[in-house]
């Protein structure tokens, strides 16, 4: 039938507006701020010496989903900052001039939101989660904020004070409720740490990244959703049941 053939040819079209919105994004080859952030050191290792699995779908769908949510909820006068920096030297540097000589050497990024509260600077980052889950199961939401986001959070204050001397206080993660169309959000906010431990722990990442063998691995709840699940074959039996 032709409405079914119409139906068909509207629903391609926006799968290919996410597809194209998506991949126009592309990260640089770079160390990305996203890449120490967790626990384990050989996600990262391995995602600079294997090729990376296609996208699928759903990847698709969750990437579309957080661009349109970064880009339409802006918190202050500065949204989506793009950072770069050389942590061993702690200098400023354009994502252009990083090369094989010093990729183990800088990090990039782009902060969310850098808002003014009062005198103190406070970095904010969106996260969504989910309350009922795709077979209907309900959950309980975060009582408190993912490591892996306060990392982040960190290393965006190093990032923003080797480039602009600016050293935020705060930060602040906004959780969203997929399930629930938003409502009722969730914020937590805490200190952020100082600047020469960022750096201690940023430069321990970029030590185990750039060494010529796998990191030591560490089983987290994260790895039966790593691309490198299989070549880092972790015992099935430690993988710790998934928590929000």
């Amino acid at each position: 039938m032709r409405q079914v053939d119409i139906a068909e040819d509207i629903i391609n079209r926006f799968k290919k507006l996410q597809e194209k919105k998506v991949k126009s994004g592309k990260r640089s080859k770079t160390v990305h701020v996203s890449h120490i952030t967790g626990e384990c050191d050989r996600r990262p290792w391995y995602d600079f010496r294997n090729d990376p699995e296609p996208l699928t779908y759903n990847s698709v769908t969750n990437f579309w989903m957080g661009t349109v949510l970064h880009e339409n909820a802006t918190l202050g006068k500065r949204n989506e900052i793009h950072l770069a920096a050389n942590i061993r030297k702690m200098e400023k540097i354009e994502t252009k001039d990083i090369g094989i000589y010093n990729i183990y050497d800088c990090v990039t990024g782009t902060a969310d939101d850098i808002l003014e509260y009062e005198g103190d600077i406070v970095i904010a980052d969106k996260k969504t989660f989910s309350t009922v889950d795709s077979r209907g199961n309900k959950h309980d939401p975060p009582s408190k904020p993912d490591q892996g986001y306060v990392n982040q959070l960190n290393i965006y204050k190093l990032l923003l004070y080797i480039s602009e001397g600016v050293d935020a206080k705060y930060g602040a993660i906004l959780y969203l409720d997929k399930s629930q169309s938003f409502r009722d959000p969730i914020a937590f906010v805490f200190e952020l740490d100082s600047i020469e431990n960022i750096k201690k722990k940023v430069i321990t990442k970029l030590d185990h990244i750039r060494q010529t063998i796998p990191p030591d691995r560490v089983i987290t709840k994260y790895c039966n959703y790593c691309p490198h699940k299989k070549v880092c074959a972790p015992p099935t039996s430690l993988i710790p049941r998934w928590t929000s």
